[in-house]
């Protein structure tokens, strides 16, 4: 059976971005896969409302009260054996129709953890499967830093419907329209891309959760989703993975940083690591917030009304 790699493209038509998923894709379709590519700026994408009876949860993408390509959108991302996502980076961090499309086709809908605690929602279909997935993350700054959220932040759409990362690419110094292709050590490592999502594609009988297959360069810190991003707090001697949240020890014995990173299992990139994330907000819920909840009821209710400062936008509808 032949097997479909989806990817999506937050960039520009035909821009830097679109290049390196295309070089990506003309490898896995050699390799045998299915590939499509969508263009998320051609979409009709508004942003999540976050209804507080969440209907997609009950009746799947056709009861979202949006109607516009969100549907559409999931039901493409269902289909896929192999997910690819690229974006550009704009003040730091990727486009903002990556936000859209993480809070409306992911998140809670798609939470593996939430299926085998609480049953599968309709959104998923039946389709829940484990993914292998790549990301691709361009940027036009000389100085690495300034594409620093780009990355961690295409990560962040992956994490609920567990597609495991299998090779990811940080692009530096690609700004003007084709300066893709002039850029040979990124057309290669596009290509080694596509063939390793490949490979994880035509290969489900291997659990990909943690597996690897791209550069690993020395200079990333943390050994499971190879990244440098770190939350270092004054006081302690360990660092945390903004990604995948492991906790790694810091030394310095010969004055350069070294980092001891021991298996956790709240990773947030496995399965256990979801769990734990979702016994936190039951626990929350049921021993913090319940208890108490009465004690505010009132108030809470005076804010509820108070919307005589209310300014709406000159929309009939609004």
């Amino acid at each position: 059976m032949t097997r479909k790699i989806v990817a999506f493209s937050a960039g520009k038509t035909n821009g830097n971005t679109e290049t390196y998923i295309k070089i990506a894709l003309e490898e896995a379709r050699k390799m045998g896969c299915e590939v499509e590519l969508i263009r998320l700026n051609s979409c009709d994408l508004r942003p999540c409302k976050a209804c507080l009876n969440m209907p997609c949860m009950a009746k799947g993408p056709a009861g979202c009260i949006l109607k516009d390509d969100g549907a559409w959108l999931a039901e493409k991302f269902l289909e896929c054996d192999g997910f690819l996502l690229g974006s550009p980076v704009w003040a730091l961090g990727p486009a903002g129709v990556v936000f859209d499309f993480k809070d409306r086709i992911f998140g809670p809908k798609t939470d593996v953890a939430a299926k085998e605690l609480y049953g599968e929602s309709e959104w998923m279909k039946g389709r829940t499967q484990y993914r292998p997935g790549a990301l691709i993350s361009v940027g036009g700054a000389l100085t690495e830093n300034w594409t620093a959220l780009g990355l961690p932040t295409l990560y962040t759409v992956t994490f609920s419907a567990q597609i495991n990362i299998v090779d990811h690419m940080n692009v530096t110094a690609v700004a003007d329209p084709g300066e893709a292709l002039t850029r040979k050590d990124y057309v290669l490592r596009a290509r080694y891309l596509g063939q390793n999502l490949a490979y994880a594609v035509n290969h489900p009988e291997i659990n990909w959760t943690k597996k690897y297959l791209g550069e690993t360069p020395e200079e990333e810190a943390c050994p499971g989703c190879h990244s440098s991003l770190l939350i270092a707090k004054p006081g302690r001697d360990y660092v945390e993975c903004a990604i995948c949240g492991r906790k790694g020890y810091i030394s310095m014995p010969d004055g350069k940083i070294r980092y001891e990173w021991p298996e956790d299992n709240g990773d947030r990139l496995t399965v256990q690591g979801k769990f734990k994330h979702m016994r936190e907000i039951a626990y929350h819920h049921d021993e913090i917030f319940a208890p108490i909840k009465d004690t505010v009821s009132e108030e809470y209710e005076r804010y509820r009304k108070m919307n005589d400062f209310i300014v709406k936008p000159l929309r009939k509808d609004a």
